[in-house]
């Protein structure tokens, strides 16, 4: 009797979807940008991201500064089915100056890998160029390190040789400065 019971709770905790494990885990919270371990935050001067994970949805704020310029912008991505974004963020577009043309979308996957501690992200986006649109594809993976207490971002855009990589430190909850 003592077995079967046991079996049946080892049974449903591994069927627990993967979205329920990774919001119960260190990604939610306020992450500040460690300039000094991370790749050059080319038209921004600071940056923090804010995760909040509820089930398969994951909100990934950016709250970005440039001297006394503030942005904020949510890419807001399901970790089951792949969403269209009207307004998907990236964190380089202010250095490109390369924007999404009007009435586009952005098709964006995410997914729970390595028991929740990365999350990955694939957007293929269209944008305007000097010689009318072209593509680009955003393969990003975030990784919590041990300790959950930083934050790796890598990037890897179908239009650079090498990958940006952005290292966070993760702030208290208590903490409300802006970059």
């Amino acid at each position: 009797m003592m077995r079967s019971v046991c079996s049946k709770a080892a049974l449903a905790l591994l069927l627990l979807p993967m979205g329920l494990l990774a919001a119960d885990s260190g990604f939610d919270g306020r992450w500040r940008l460690d300039t000094k371990l991370s790749t050059a935050l080319d038209g921004w001067t600071a940056m923090d991201l804010v995760i909040s994970a509820e089930g398969d949805e994951v909100a990934l704020q950016h709250d970005m500064r440039w001297r006394s310029t503030r942005v904020t912008a949510i890419n807001q991505v399901n970790t089951v089915k792949e969403v269209d974004l009207v307004d998907f963020f990236r964190i380089d577009q202010r250095h490109m100056a390369v924007y999404r043309p009007k009435e586009s979308v952005t098709p964006v996957r995410a997914e729970w890998l390595d028991d929740g501690r990365t999350l990955r992200i694939e957007a293929d986006l269209e944008v305007e160029v000097s010689q009318g649109t072209a593509s680009i594809r955003i393969y990003s993976e975030y990784r919590l390190q041990e300790g959950d207490e930083t934050l790796t971002l890598i990037e890897l855009h179908s239009t650079r040789d090498r990958p940006l990589v952005y290292v966070f430190r993760k702030l208290a909850p208590d903490d409300t400065s802006k970059p």
